[in-house]
């Protein structure tokens, strides 16, 4: 015969542990090494972020961080590795734009939810793109460009590091807002669309702030404007394209940090505290600076907003411009 005071009181157990347990987990967490994987090969924007971040996680979590570099596939591979992960912030995404807000909505085929698959820790820094010709190009201005392109249709052309990347959106929104038509040379990279532009391969093109503030500084190119709202204050005498003439074409890249979405919302937040603290650090904030980044730090909630206004945002453009990449 059951007794009846023990089972209530194992009941009662069983539902203090079911109760307490996330909240147990997160004080235990991190158990294990971190993994912080990064859809692109080493060396990129993100990629060079994400090792400036890993040791100092490190020593305020008290567990190796491992950077896991997974390219290809519009940044989708690493984010799908990430959505289907265990679900216990051991296994991070540090995404931007392309992952989430671009390439869902011009790829044929995504393997995840972008708004849903995730659960937004925080995003940590921004940083806009460069629009660089070379020093000897006669345009010295993007009004010269578009000048030159409704003169000609079709002859310029302009470097991209690749469809779905925040430079094709540039450019492509440049395109639709002053209906010139230029060509777009998408590559793999910011360092390819240097060499392209330096070559003469194309008339201008883009790259990251962090890729080419120091080449524009020196005077190996010269930059026409960024991409952002406002300056860039690392290049204070460059116009945001807003001030260049074109206003509602800005794209802002941003470096943001999810783990699965089934992530208990304890371990989110021990995660979400651990980053806003990483990115008050003063020798983090000198660093990215130097290399054109902006630390804007939002929390888990305010950056599932600001993704799913520009999923909206990016979408109509998208659109508009017809940018869709291959079946």
């Amino acid at each position: 015969m059951i007794d009846a005071a023990k089972l209530f009181k194992a009941l009662a157990c069983a539902a203090a542990l079911a109760a307490t347990g996330p909240a147990a987990m997160a004080a235990d967490f991190p158990t294990k090494p971190i993994k912080l994987v990064v859809p692109y090969a080493p060396g990129g924007t993100i990629d060079i972020v994400g090792r400036l971040l890993a040791p100092k996680l490190n020593a305020l979590l008290g567990q190796p961080v491992i950077i896991d570099n997974r390219p290809g596939g519009g940044t989708m591979i690493g984010a799908n590795t990430v959505a289907r992960a265990e679900a216990d912030g051991h296994t991070l995404f540090l995404g931007s734009n392309a992952a989430f807000t671009i390439s869902p909505q011009i790829m044929p085929k995504v393997p995840y939810d972008p708004l849903h698959s995730f659960a937004a820790i925080g995003t940590l820094a921004s940083f806009p793109n460069i629009i660089l010709v070379t020093p000897q190009s006669p345009y010295k201005s993007i009004a010269d460009v578009v000048q030159a392109a409704r003169a000609s249709p079709g002859k310029l052309s302009y470097a991209s590091f690749g469809i779905g990347s925040t430079a094709e959106l540039s450019g492509e929104g440049l395109k639709v807002a002053s209906g010139a038509e230029i060509t777009e040379v998408p590559y793999k990279s910011g360092n390819l669309c240097v060499q392209a532009i330096l070559s003469g391969e194309v008339s201008f093109g883009f790259d990251t702030a962090i890729g080419s503030v120091q080449r524009v500084q020196s005077g190996q190119l010269r930059a026409l404007a960024v991409t952002s709202p406002k300056r860039l204050p690392a290049l204070p005498g460059v116009p945001s394209i807003a001030e260049a003439g074109y206003p509602g074409t800005e794209v802002v890249a941003w470096i943001a940090l999810f783990a699965p979405a089934a992530t208990p919302a304890p371990t989110l937040k021990k995660l979400e505290g651990a980053f806003e603290q990483l990115m008050k650090d003063p020798e983090i904030q000198k660093k990215l600076a130097e290399m054109g980044i902006e630390v804007s730090f939002l929390d888990g909630q305010a950056t599932m907003q600001m993704m799913r206004d520009e999923y909206a945002r990016f979408g109509k453009l998208i659109e508009k411009a017809k940018i869709h990449a291959a079946e």
